[in-house]
């Protein structure tokens, strides 16, 4: 049998997490999401000079013996760079895509989705 406690229990916890969603969606999901290109950027940047480091230096190392640098490793440096702009547009599209459609939700997109995740909260039985 439910008491009044168990309900109180599962409830609070539901309602906290649906006015945060609400909060969220309608207020900082978009200052967020900008950051987040931003920052997913930088991260996008430090994965290609980690991976062009090494190019960089075995290059540097063999101009140094031979005079000039092997062949291959210019293809290797412009498939990284070509990979990373085709992340980079990607990321931005897909980011930008999510950003403008959160700006346009409004208070009553922000309430039911922060609706839909309290019952989604209180259905699963997690609190």
């Amino acid at each position: 049998m439910t008491t009044p406690a168990d309900v109180e229990r599962a409830l609070v916890p539901a309602l906290v997490v649906g006015i945060a969603c609400y909060v969220l969606l309608r207020w900082a999901a978009v200052p967020l999401l900008t950051h987040l290109e931003n920052g997913m950027e930088y991260a996008m940047n430090v994965m290609v000079v980690g991976l062009l480091l090494p190019e960089y230096c075995w290059t540097r190392a063999q101009r140094r013996v031979s005079g000039h640098a092997a062949p291959f490793a210019y293809t290797y440096g412009d498939a990284v760079c070509a990979v990373a702009n085709a992340g980079h547009r990607c990321v931005g599209t897909v980011l930008s895509a999510l950003r403008e459609a959160v700006g346009q939700l409004g208070h009553r997109g922000a309430l039911w989705g922060g609706l839909l995740v309290a019952g989604a909260l209180l259905w699963s039985g997690l609190p």
